[in-house]
């Protein structure tokens, strides 16, 4: 992993990692409980976003141009009020900013030692006495390898799991209504999503799966409680799903269809739009 951004305070990291997020590229933040012991301080680069190496061009690339567009934003034009609409103004602004501080700050800590050594397997952080965050170290090797995300309303939000316990999370869920939505994952560790999987209230319908090169899935199957149903195969490589195969309730080949694209077939219900 490497060090991408210094943050004044865990605020800023977690702002950052979120506009890395949303740039597709995996960030951690790290050494934001450290900031505790320095006070009132600045962070003093104690609290990092880190990525992995191969996205670490990337990353700074993107927080480069973010910085550039905070720059370039000129402070809006100073308007001219009473001093008692003034203090009043002020007088709001101080009470949101204290809201503000109330929800975010501080930040605690617990958790659960499933091995009983000392240190939590599975760890649970609030901020302002809501639950943000579920760390668990699944194989207990000391590293976080399932992290659950959740909303200001305290509903779950997305998770990222690292399910080859290499340090790199490679899959991501998005939730709605706590359900499960969709889960992208890089299961060859090439920095390219290559499976996504959709549910339907919490069921998953459909898997989508990529080779290195595609924009395109590569073949697309069809689930009806748990069991894959249907799957239509691009088997000359050209983007066009060229084969279907449908599969009896021992996922074996039944019936093997060639021709037609059937790419163009609607999705089944409930499967949300890309």
């Amino acid at each position: 992993m490497k060090n991408v951004f210094d943050a004044a305070n865990s605020l800023e990291a977690y702002m950052i990692r979120n506009l890395l997020d949303q740039a597709g590229l995996q960030a951690r933040v790290e050494g934001e409980y450290l900031q505790g012991g320095v006070g009132e301080l600045p962070a003093g680069g104690l609290v990092r976003v880190l990525v992995a190496d191969r996205d670490a061009e990337a990353a700074r690339s993107v927080i480069a141009e973010w910085d550039a567009r905070q720059e370039r934003t000129e402070p809006p034009p100073r308007s001219r009020v009473s001093p008692g609409i003034g203090g009043f103004v002020l007088g709001v602004l101080t009470g949101v900013a204290l809201a503000i501080w109330a929800y975010h700050t501080p930040v605690t800590e617990d958790g659960i030692d499933y091995d009983s050594n000392g240190t939590l397997d599975e760890k649970f952080h609030y901020q302002g006495g809501r639950l943000r965050r579920v760390e668990q170290d699944r194989n207990l090797d000391g590293m976080a390898d399932f992290i659950h995300v959740y909303n200001l309303r305290g509903l779950i939000d997305y998770t990222r799991a690292d399910d080859n316990f290499d340090g790199d999370y490679e899959t991501k869920t998005t939730y709605g209504r706590g359900n499960p939505l969709r889960e992208e994952a890089d299961t060859n560790g090439d920095g390219m999503t290559d499976l996504r999987a959709y549910y339907a209230d919490g069921v998953l319908v459909e898997v989508e799966l990529f080779g290195p090169d595609d924009r395109t899935p590569r073949k697309r199957q069809r689930f009806e409680l748990g069991r894959l149903v249907s799957a239509d195969y691009d088997a000359d490589g050209d983007g066009k799903l060229d084969t279907r195969y449908e599969y009896d309730s021992f996922g074996e080949i039944a019936k093997k269809t060639a021709g037609g694209n059937p790419a163009d077939a609607r999705p089944p219900a409930g499967v949300p739009s890309r």
